[in-house]
């Protein structure tokens, strides 16, 4: 995967070892799982920002749940989680490409650098 793409989530250690799971997978042509491990972060960050940000938890944190927590809350936040929605019934799992890991990771890690901006780093090691 391009370096530019997720050049704000390498910037976090922890995130940047997650990356290198999901990049081992992208190279063995796993792209079904990558996108699972891509997704499974995006609920990280998101779990992780909304603790810091609004002092909530997330026990269920489905799209939908983080969707729905942003708003009134954060419109950037709200239209980026309804674009990774509907990317999401749009991809076949069944024939992940490049293109759908490359699409997602571009967007998780933008939306990284927003939370970053308005709250500073909130994912410790």
């Amino acid at each position: 995967m391009d370096k530019e793409i997720i050049e704000n989530l390498e910037k976090n250690d922890y995130l940047k070892e997650k990356l290198s799971v999901i990049e081992n997978l992208i190279e063995k042509e796993d792209y079904r799982e990558a996108y699972y491990k891509l997704a499974a972060m995006l609920e990280y960050i998101n779990i992780k920002y909304i603790k810091t940000k609004y002092n909530m938890d997330m026990p269920d944190s489905s799209v939908i749940n983080i969707l729905e927590t942003y708003i009134d809350r954060d419109k950037f936040l709200e239209n980026n989680m309804q674009v990774i929605n509907a990317e999401y019934n749009d991809v076949n799992m069944s024939d992940v490409k490049i293109e759908d890991l490359e699409y997602l990771a571009g967007t998780i890690d933008f939306m990284y650098k927003y939370m970053v901006d308005k709250v500073g780093e909130f994912i410790k090691k």
